[in-house]
């Protein structure tokens, strides 16, 4: 099996560093034209590398098809196997659209997720890397905030500033799309928090990154990322606040992530105030009796949590757009330009199920399926354009009109799975399986590519493997003992 543990060792530190820095820089008008082709033709290059390479080194483990996350997907390669090759549209079912995420890259999803759920093995150090290349992506998408464009990913003349007046769409760092973008930052926060209230000590050295990706988010304004990221903190709660050690700890990084993501929106002084709660938290852990038990007390404060949120969002009348529009909708009032236009595309895709319901239309073609286009201004032309509808902004809706019920209900239990893992794992599983999860959450507002939905099938891949973890205490939340 030396052959598969330096397999699979390899392509996890390629995909969390290598893979999401990669990016045809300075490219002739600008690398964000051509960053989609280059990202899927770099997943298949390295998967595909994996996927052949291990087929030297098959596991051999028993009891291999008996786990239920294997099986789901397992089902949902079936299905969306199935929806290709009925597709009217099989060459492009196959080989991928406009979204470049066709049949052959669903196969490597799952083909690596299967390959890593029973022999991950990530050495020490594998927390480390993809910190710093969290920490690269983060400086990179700091210049470009700034206007500066770095290493030539804009067109000439163009930078962040401009997305959506000068040019359709937001592109920042090295992941091209801003919602991608917003997807690995949000799922590397969620591991770098849990690994920091799972394990405590040497792990607070990864808060700064956690801190730099939650920041980001703010200033890119990815509202689903955000939103699965708030989440989690908050079901982690009962989790980790069981003692009053645990508690603190929780409310130093709930307060410094909450400030962190909503500074723009309460304004300087609030999430000064938030800062410095953090600070209180920290200092109370040390000097507070740490095992005093507190589980009654983190399960009535998560509740309370709750319906203190949807109290100020009921009650919600400022000025940001999202929470408008959260606090319109418990109201009972609604419109299709919703979300950025969302709730219209999501009506148009509800709208073509039935044509093609039982095993949809295949993978990434949505866009041809003549969906009414959603009409928006363009400040740029000063008009009205049509913007042409490939995604449904939700992926498992989307894998429900491309791929059929099969394959959506698959989705969905994988998603559930990840949530199950995260309740009920104990170490870097359950670290590997909230990062999963925050990633699931954001997918119910997203758009799956292969530049960030591989982050899903790994990390989900890793929260199941058996062999995964090192649960004695001590050393890399995210390393691994060296037994089969």
């Amino acid at each position: 099996m030396a052959l598969g543990r330096y397999a699979s060792r390899s392509y996890l530190f390629a995909l969390g560093t290598a893979f999401p820095l990669a990016a045809p820089f300075f490219a002739s008008g600008g690398g964000y034209s051509h960053i989609m082709d280059f990202k899927a033709a770099l997943y298949l290059a390295l998967t595909g590398a994996f996927v052949l390479v291990s087929l030297f080194d098959l596991p051999r483990e028993k009891g291999f098809f008996r786990s239920p996350v294997r099986l789901l997907a397992l089902g949902y390669l079936f299905f969306c196997f199935l929806s290709a090759l009925c597709s009217p549209w099989r060459r492009t079912a196959f080989l991928g659209g406009s979204r470049c995420e066709g049949f052959v890259h669903i196969a490597l999803y799952v083909l690596s997720f299967l390959l890593l759920s029973c022999r991950g093995f990530p050495r020490r150090g594998l927390t480390c890397a993809f910190a710093a290349a969290l920490g690269l992506q983060g400086l990179l998408c700091l210049l470009q905030l700034a206007g500066i464009n770095a290493l030539g990913l804009y067109p000439p003349g163009l930078g962040w500033a401009d997305a959506g007046l000068r040019y359709p769409g937001a592109y920042l760092g090295t992941l091209g799309n801003a919602g991608q973008t917003g997807a690995v930052l949000a799922a590397g926060a969620a591991l770098f928090l849990l690994a920091i209230l799972e394990r405590g000590g040497r792990h607070f050295l990864l808060l700064p990154f956690a801190a730099l990706s939650a920041f980001l988010l703010s200033e890119m304004d990815v509202t689903g990322p955000m939103l699965a990221l708030c989440a989690l903190t908050l079901l982690a709660l009962p989790l980790y606040g069981k003692t009053l050690g645990g508690l603190c700890r929780w409310g130093s990084l709930a307060a410094l992530l909450l400030a962190l993501l909503s500074w723009q929106i309460i304004g300087l002084g609030p999430a000064l105030g938030l800062t410095l709660l953090a600070g209180a938290c920290f200092l109370l852990e040390r000097r507070l009796p740490g095992e005093k038990d507190c589980r009654l007390l983190s399960r009535l404060l998560a509740a309370f949590l709750c319906l203190l949120a949807l109290t100020l969002v009921f009650t919600y009348r400022g000025w940001y757009g999202p929470l408008r529009e959260a606090s319109a909708l418990l109201h009972g009032r609604g419109s299709a330009e919703m979300g950025g236009g969302r709730v219209y595309i999501w009506e148009q895709v509800v709208k073509a199920l039935p044509e093609r319901f039982w095993l949809g239309s295949g993978p990434d073609t949505l866009g041809l399926r003549g969906l009414t286009p959603y009409a928006a201004f363009d400040p740029a032309l000063e008009r009205e354009v049509a913007l042409h509808i490939d995604a449904a902004h939700c992926e498992y809706l989307h894998t429900l009109a491309c791929s059929g019920p099969g394959a959506a209900l698959m989705h969905l239990g994988l998603a559930l799975c990840a949530a199950l893992g995260f309740l009920r794992q104990r170490g870097a599983r359950r670290v590997c399986a909230g990062g999963a999860l925050c990633y699931a959450i954001q997918a119910l507002f997203g758009i799956s590519m292969c530049a960030a939905a591989p982050v899903f099938w790994v990390l989900l891949a890793l929260s199941v493997n058996p062999y995964f973890g090192n649960e004695e205490g001590g050393g890399d939340c995210l390393a691994a003992n060296q037994q089969e």
